[in-house]
């Protein structure tokens, strides 16, 4: 992949992507867009020093940071039954349940 098409990529992915893991993933994996970007020791220790890459680590960092507040802190009360079976459907609220 041509440098400036990966560098595009990274910007969009800055902009767009919600979750860290995706995030993370698609820039900093092995076979990630920042590995694009450099294909000796020099041209690495120059990605990982690039505005550029510190941007992404900045946005990840505040992913995670917003991913951690909403497992922490569930938007609605947890509520459970005084007497009876408790269900996984009753601690864990559906819409973040994977």
């Amino acid at each position: 992949m041509p440098r400036e098409q990966a560098e595009s990529e990274i910007r969009k992915l800055l902009a767009t992507e919600t979750s860290a893991v995706r995030f993370s993933n698609l820039l900093f994996a092995p076979g990630g867009l920042f590995s694009a970007l450099y294909s000796t020791p020099a041209e690495k220790t120059a990605v990982i020093d690039s505005p550029l890459f510190d941007e992404a680590n900045r946005r990840l960092s505040e992913l995670q940071m917003a991913e951690y507040g909403r497992l922490r802190k569930p938007e609605k009360p947890i509520l459970l039954p005084a007497v009876g079976t408790v269900h996984i459907e009753q601690l864990i609220p559906a819409d973040t349940a994977s």
